[in-house]
């Protein structure tokens, strides 16, 4: 077998609302060797992986896949399942997957979910090797691989504190997107975003981190505050660690002065020797080493968000209590044994390691882990109680007295963060403490929440959720309402339109489309940003309130969306483009592919269809949200029947543009007043203001907002560049206009008798990743508009140089069009200066463009010289 594309669909797609691995599988030798030819294959899989057992597929019940293994299915199938096995064994519950057949024989789409991409990406290709170790009786490491699988997981997954924020924030319908391989977090989107860094967030003080950081610091900061803390100095060698040993007493803690997650911390050092081990460990991780009173009681972790107290949680680090027969080694493998105990952050608790750390703390003791282990005594194997270290937490959040918790809450502040984990050692929390013997050690800017989400013993506290809570008050509205646009034709148009018309009401917009990208109606950077990237990059804009993206076909097929949902998705038309690529095989797979914006549509926003479309009409069950349709007839059936039940729409009445619903219509403005429509005479335009003004309905635009911000769109090359862009000449008229398939041709054609009587020229290219059939189609379509076709060659993607335009030639001569009349002139500027030199007065010159700004440049010169002439 051979995967041929391999890739992950990060936002909603064709295939599902989640985040999809896709495989384009060649299944070679396999498409004549389905499952129940392989002698014994079932058997082997179902012995390799017992597991599958409990995939029901499409039988419904668990075995259900086993008994399609036995009545024979294919390998594409079988590797869709193992996929998602593996990734469920690596401690990620995955369900979602389908296998599709493509119109080539032997080639199959696999789609699966993912959790972390990595991981997916490198289920996909072990499923595919076990398939077929299987079905060759060859052995498979399958232990392995999952091992692999599961170290990939704790490199790339979030970490249980950041997922909890996620998922907290998901629950609450916050948008999140993570913006690089560790733990920075976009909350929201545009104007109100927030960020964090794991449990720090963008308002957390740098200056409270700094004091958290630094240990001694915060000693004298608490201390000089009235708060216990351990009597302490900072040393810089072993001498003067031994001399603040001698003058505090044994035993002493000893820590590096800035440092995390316990390395290098020492406790309970109760003579020189252990204390030149311990200093040498901390001189390890920082050169200046806090010496320190050791404190007599329990580790707790008591967790402030928000300025309250929200948890606290006794912690004890990984240890071993002996039985008198078993070595020390042993008892950490029955330790381990316990069935919460896993790999990383994949259940309640971690596998305890034999690392440095236990090394040392071992010697301390005189200890190796092949001693055996005195019966009752209790060997700490770790020097702080982290979880992640293999320690445990029992909640006792309800036992915290009511001084504890205002002295924590005061500790915040003092500090000045507004997350802050505080450890205290004390013999309980359910009385004051007692400054002889109890104290805070330390403060932590950035608190892991795995102790509080997930105890060993006690309550579970979801704590993410006051954190949310502080980042998004529940009476404060975080929405930044997004405008998705796409169909076959006129997206650009729509897209700009509707941003326009958005500014032009006061609103801040991020426009993406294939023009670039705008921000507050400022170019930001040009380009075809029609894709997944280009929504992003104007979802993380701090300025905007509203976005409005266009979306087109080959983001969606290669990456999904650039969101996970919208408050107003548009569906403008489906025509036969593009069929043939990427995948896309027939009109219907195509309206699938488009579909996905109307899809994801909030329950309680907007999909905007054109009722003129049946394809599009076809789709109206798969749209989210209120459904409003868009027509140019009045007596259109699917209105008609939308509007008798109670639905709303957008009509073109005569020449006023109308919006019908159970309430009193409301007219809008006249198509003589929108300047895109040409008067009227660019129906198309026409079409799209229809789409525009039931989107900007959607979003509740004030009805004069929306008069005035179609009113004042033009189909000007500032405001529209490529788009129906008119430029008069006096003798003749030039259009700029992107239209590169059939149905914009037609379009196009309907509306240019009535801007100019005389002859018609076209300088046109066809797009060389079509098939052979749509190039002359498109060649066709020119024929049938125009009196003369000039052909350039500047789009050939992976075709030879001529073969592009050839096709389009023959198309047009297929219909009877005059071989006289046809001119191949590869370079684009070159073909734009001959149509110049034979254009005559009152005939009308059409360029058709794909980067606006050179074309459009040198139509201007030739503007100034025509205009120069006496």
């Amino acid at each position: 077998m051979k995967i041929l594309e391999h890739r992950a669909l990060r936002g909603p797609n064709r295939y599902s609302r989640y985040p999809t691995i896709f495989m384009l599988l060649d299944i070679g030798e396999f498409e004549e060797q389905p499952s129940d030819t392989l002698p014994g294959f079932p058997d082997r899989l179902i012995q390799l992986i017992p597991t599958l057992y409990s995939h029901e597929c499409s039988v419904g019940e668990p075995g259900g896949f086993l008994q399609r293994l036995r009545r024979g299915t294919w390998a594409g199938h079988i590797v869709e399942h193992i996929s998602l096995e593996l990734q469920c064994l690596a401690g990620m519950d995955v369900g979602f997957g389908k296998t599709y057949d493509t119109f080539e024989k032997g080639i199959y789409k696999v789609v699966y979910r993912y959790r972390v991409e990595s991981v997916g990406i490198r289920a996909g290709k072990e499923a595919v090797a076990l398939v077929e170790a299987v079905a060759r009786d060859r052995p498979f490491d399958i232990a392995a691989v999952v091992v692999e699988l599961k170290m990939l997981r704790e490199n790339n997954m979030l970490g249980p504190s950041t997922l909890s924020i996620v998922e907290e924030a998901r629950r609450r319908g916050i948008p999140t997107r993570r913006l690089n391989n560790s733990s920075h977090v976009q909350l929201g989107y545009g104007i109100k975003q927030r960020h964090i860094q794991a449990t720090m967030t963008d308002r957390t003080s740098a200056l409270g981190v700094e004091i958290a950081d630094e240990k001694f610091r915060t000693k004298e900061l608490l201390g000089r505050s009235g708060i216990p803390v351990p009597e302490g100095s900072i040393v810089m060698s072993l001498d003067e660690a031994n001399y603040a040993a001698g003058k505090i007493g044994y035993p002493v803690a000893v820590k590096p002065e800035v440092g995390n997650h316990g390395r290098g911390i020492t406790a309970n050092v109760s003579d020189e020797r252990q204390l030149e081990t311990a200093f040498a460990s901390a001189r390890e991780v920082c050169e200046s080493v806090i010496v320190e009173k050791t404190l007599t009681g329990f580790d707790f972790r008591v967790l402030v968000i928000n300025g309250k107290l929200v948890a606290a949680a006794l912690r004890e680090p990984a240890h071993v209590v002996g039985d008198g027969s078993s070595s020390i080694r042993q008892l950490i493998d029955t330790a381990n044994a316990d069935p919460r105990r896993g790999f990383g952050h994949e259940r309640s608790l971690t596998t305890i390691t034999i690392d440095d750390m236990t090394d040392r703390l071992l010697a301390l003791r005189n200890y190796t882990v092949d001693a055996v282990l005195p019966a009752e005594e209790k060997l700490y194997l770790k020097s702080t109680a982290n979880l992640s270290t293999g320690g445990t937490a029992r909640d006792v959040t309800d036992q915290v007295h009511q001084d504890v918790r205002l002295m924590c809450e005061r500790i915040a502040r003092l500090v000045g963060m507004d997350c802050i984990g505080i450890d205290i050692v004390a013999f309980g929390l359910a009385e004051p403490l007692d400054p002889k013997s109890a104290g805070i050690v330390e403060v932590n800017a950035a608190p892991g929440f795995r102790m509080h989400l997930d105890p060993t013993e006690g309550k579970a506290r979801n704590v993410a959720k006051p954190f949310v809570e502080m980042l998004f008050p529940t009476d404060v509205n975080f929405d930044v309402p997004i405008v998705a646009v796409t169909g076959t034709n006129g997206k650009t148009t729509t897209t700009k339109m509707i941003a326009h018309a958005l500014k032009y009401s006061g609103k801040k917009v991020g426009f993406a489309g294939t023009t670039g990208i705008e921000i507050d109606g400022m170019p930001i950077v040009s380009g075809d940003y029609s894709g997944p990237e280009g929504a992003r990059v104007v979802l993380r804009e701090p300025t905007i309130d509203h976005a409005v993206l266009e979306v087109a076909r080959g983001g969606v097929i290669r990456r999904g969306l650039g969101f996970d949902d919208c408050n107003v998705g548009i569906l403008l038309n489906v025509d036969e483009d593009h069929i043939g690529t990427d995948g896309v095989e027939d009109l219907e797979e195509l309206a699938l592919v488009k579909c996905t914006v109307i899809e994801v549509v909030r329950a309680s926003g907007t999909s905007v269809l054109n009722a003129d479309d049946p394809t599009v009409v076809g789709l109206k069950d798969r749209a989210g949200g209120e459904l409003i349709y868009f027509s140019l007839s009045p007596e259109n059936p699917t209105v008609v029947e939308h509007l008798a039940a109670g639905g709303t729409a957008v009509i073109l009445e005569g020449e006023d543009v109308v919006i019908r619903s159970a309430e009193p219509p409301v007219h809008v403005l006249s198509v003589l007043d929108a300047p895109i429509t040409l008067r009227g005479v660019a129906t198309f335009n026409t079409a799209n203001v229809l789409a525009a003004v039931a989107a900007l309905h959607g979003l509740g635009t004030p009805v004069n907002m929306i008069r005035n911000g179609i009113s004042t769109f033009h189909p000007s090359a500032t405001q529209n560049p490529g788009r129906m862009n008119v430029i008069d000449f006096v003798a003749f008229k030039v259009i700029i206009d992107y239209g590169h398939n059939v149905p914009a041709i037609k379009a196009l054609g309907r509306a240019l008798p009535h801007i100019s009587a005389g002859q018609k020229i076209v300088v046109a290219h066809g797009t060389g990743n079509r098939t052979d059939d749509n190039i002359k189609q498109f060649g066709a379509a020119l024929a049938s508009v125009y009196d003369h076709l000039i052909l350039a060659d500047i789009d050939p993607r992976g075709r030879a140089n001529g073969e592009t335009p050839g096709l389009v030639r023959a198309g047009a001569l297929a219909t009877g069009f005059p071989a006289a009349s046809i001119e191949i002139i590869p370079a684009a500027m070159e073909a734009i200066d001959h149509a110049f030199s034979i254009i005559r007065p009152g005939d009308l010159l059409v360029i058709q463009v794909d980067e606006v700004a050179p074309i459009l440049g040198r139509v201007m010169e030739h503007f100034k010289q025509v205009v120069a002439k006496p």
